[in-house]
């Protein structure tokens, strides 16, 4: 059943009403898929970057410490023995790269149903237009609160909007994406979701590309 939202101006007044598609917001929402994607997204995220030096990787450690036998103390071969203080690392962490892919049929599901689930829980909000003449926190502080976007707000621009973008970077929770950008990570996190009419058009074209 399609789930038809009000669209409102930055006052929060019904200015008219949208259909959502029902192949991006009624698609059939997939835990297993939507874990699938996020832990995804998080590996690839992931730096990689940890590093310790073994046995052959530190300095020093040449001469055998003492004689084999006849001093009453443990056989040693090298000062940097893992064993002895300042030693090497055994199995300790190398640079790697976490990351991995599923495939773009999966990813499309994904996103599809993360939508979709915000819909359901109508924390889908589609504002007239985000258009500001100059960058202001407070302005933007406004909108949201009119919108009665609480905690984490996602808003979703069809392009890149420098404006947008500065009035909302000093609002803690909140951000913005273009629809290029969109992901399932970020849509989950956010407590509301919000779209212009013009967004939701450029989501269904570059969904059905």
């Amino acid at each position: 059943m399609a789930t038809r939202v009000d669209v409102v101006n930055i006052q929060n007044e019904k200015v008219d009403s949208l259909e959502l598609p029902e192949a991006i917001f009624g698609a059939a929402v997939k835990p297993h898929l939507l874990h699938e994607v996020v832990r995804m997204q998080r590996a690839n995220r992931r730096q990689g970057t940890a590093d310790t030096k073994g046995r052959s990787d530190v300095s020093g450690g040449g001469k055998k410490p003492w004689k084999q036998k006849g001093t009453g103390r443990a056989r040693s071969g090298s000062i940097r023995s893992p064993l002895w203080r300042h030693g090497g690392t055994v199995f300790g962490p190398h640079p790697r790269d976490y990351g991995f892919q599923v495939s773009k049929t999966v990813r499309r599901q994904a996103l599809c149903g993360a939508l979709t689930a915000k819909a359901q829980a109508g924390a889908v909000r589609l504002l007239e237009s985000l258009a500001l003449e100059k960058p202001s926190t407070k302005v933007m502080l406004g909108v949201l609160k009119s919108l009665g976007a609480q905690g984490k707000a996602l808003l979703v621009l069809p392009g890149r909007d420098e404006v947008v973008e500065k009035s909302v970077r000093n609002l803690p929770g909140v951000r913005v994406l273009t629809v290029q950008g969109l992901n399932v990570y970020d849509i989950l996190k956010a407590d509301t979701l919000i779209l212009t009419p013009e967004g939701v058009q450029t989501l269904q074209e570059v969904l059905a590309a």
